[in-house]
């Protein structure tokens, strides 16, 4: 007679990937909750967004950012979307940047479930990659971020079109073909990295999963209709500016990475309770035990394909490797030592094993809430804002400014990448929107920003100015604990005066 009071299977795997939902959503929207604007970037997205209102829904030939005439190159699906939201719904454009991405990435968790499940041939499989995926500090940051807009809308529409592909080589119909189409479609127009993730995807799902005359026609017919459904948008981009915008961009994949060293940080993680690192080896090596040569080379060779983007992706084929070790590797070698038999299809009704897995679960939800309190440091301050404020209102629109943070990855650097979107300003220290402009320059340009920011003298940023030939008429410092030797080599020199201060930022103008 059945115990009504014993779990089901069905009724595991929705525990399971509801908690993987509730949690990994609250890990996801606090950040921005938190920091009461966009996180890190999305500066340049929010101009882009803006500059679809000034020319009607037209896709515009240069955006308005930073006064560069930068192509409009980037894939616009994410703009649209945010125009499209803002009009509607009368929301700010600042406000789509902070709640749309961690919505999005939230969705996207679901969306992993039905591709984990789909690879591993189990739901409750599925269910558990889920709730490592949810959990996983540093496998949401980037898309959670301002510039979550795109990420997050490529990310969600890579995992959907993986799981269309692959449905359509394990069966042959075509009534996957078109959802196949769309998705890929929806990828390559959301973001120019997901696009190339997903196109090398679906080659090497060929190769596994497929092999068949049939499954060649229809990696044929999917091909071709992304082609066309996404041939608008990039024959309008080559018709103003020709190839050059998407070549140029080519050169920034971060290629020169050492494959060990972005091996062994993708290992260690960016938790600071090292659970995942140490499923994540078991996961790999019983990976190789069982021949799960897919998801080992998927999680390889994205940094061969595109390094720059490349943890975003491997993440997803590690985190069911994880799953593997935590339901059948780590009970297989629990059962050879205490030499009891342990059937891995049993394990959920298991009280001593779900009072484990919610235990590590909880020590996830902890750590990755951890990871989101170091996001929410890297966000505008109010103080900032009033700043900007001031020097949109104060200073020529024709003047340009030399931003000093200290912060050496422009990246990661809110305050530069902001400015020019705040403050209709032109900033000769921000690196956003030149990667559509300086090909293989693009990392010199970085390379110099980098040694702007460590300069601590007016001496060294002068020279810094005349050798790059980037004069400026505004100086801007963001205070910091490195900062003060550099305001007052300004405050020292007669060539400069204050304009503006706070709590954070100081504004000087050079009257020489």
């Amino acid at each position: 007679m059945t115990n009504k009071k014993e779990m089901t299977s069905l009724q595991w795997v929705q525990l399971v990937a509801g908690a993987a939902i509730v949690l990994g959503s609250i890990v996801r929207f606090l950040p921005g909750l938190q920091a009461g604007f966009p996180l890190n970037d999305g500066g340049m997205f929010l101009q882009m967004i803006r500059d679809l209102k000034d020319s009607g829904y037209a896709l515009p030939q240069v955006t308005s950012y930073n006064q560069l005439q930068i192509p409009y190159a980037y894939p616009p699906l994410g703009f649209y979307i945010g125009r499209a939201l803002s009009d509607l719904f009368r929301i700010s454009e600042v406000d789509l940047l902070r709640w749309a991405p961690p919505l999005v990435n939230s969705f996207s968790i679901l969306v992993f479930y039905m591709l984990a499940r789909e690879l591993l041939k189990s739901k409750p499989l599925g269910a558990l990659a889920s709730a490592f995926y949810a959990l996983t500090p540093g496998a949401f940051g980037w898309f959670v971020m301002g510039g979550g807009l795109t990420r997050s809308f490529g990310s969600m529409f890579f995992l959907l079109s993986i799981f269309f592909v692959l449905r359509l080589f394990q069966t042959g119909r075509g009534k996957f073909v078109g959802a196949s189409v769309a998705f890929c479609g929806l990828t390559v127009l959301s973001h120019p990295e997901a696009g190339i993730h997903a196109a090398w995807t679906c080659i090497l799902m060929w190769l596994v999963f497929g092999r068949t005359i049939q499954s060649v026609k229809g990696a044929v017919l999917v091909g071709a209709g992304t082609l066309a459904v996404t041939s608008p948008w990039w024959l309008t981009v080559i018709s103003f500016h020709g190839l050059a915008p998407f070549l140029s961009a080519m050169h920034t994949g971060s290629y020169g990475t050492p494959l060990w060293t972005a091996l062994t940080k993708m290992i260690v993680g960016d938790g600071v309770i090292p659970v995942l690192a140490m499923l994540r080896l078991i996961g790999l090596g019983w990976g190789l035990w069982k021949k799960q040569y897919f998801l080992l080379a998927w999680t390889f060779l994205p940094y061969l394909v595109e390094p720059r983007s490349a943890p975003s992706v491997a993440f997803y084929p590690l985190t069911m490797l994880i799953a593997l070790a935590f339901a059948e590797a780590i009970p297989f070698l629990i059962s050879r030592l205490r030499n009891i038999e342990m059937n891995f299809d049993e394990l959920y009704k298991s009280k001593v094993y779900n009072a484990f897995f919610f235990l590590v679960l909880t020590l996830l939800f902890v750590d990755s809430g951890l990871y989101g309190f170091r996001l929410v440091g890297n966000s505008l301050k109010p103080a900032d804002r009033e700043a900007m404020t001031w020097i949109t209102e104060h200073t020529p629109v024709d003047a340009n400014f030399l931003l000093l943070t200290g912060i050496q990855s422009p990246e990661i650097d809110p305050f530069v990448e902001w400015f020019p979107a705040l403050t209709e300003r032109r900033s000769q220290s921000t690196i956003q929107g030149y990667e559509w402009l300086l090909a293989d320059k693009f990392f010199e340009r970085y390379t110099k920003l980098a040694e702007l920011q460590r300069c601590e003298s007016i001496f060294c940023v002068e020279d810094w100015s005349a050798r790059m030939e980037l004069p400026s008429t505004y100086f801007v410092i963001v205070k910091s604990s490195k900062s003060g030797i550099l305001a007052e080599s300004f405050y020292g020199s007669l060539n400069y005066i204050q304009v503006y201060s706070n709590n954070r930022v100081l504004v000087f103008e050079a009257i020489k």
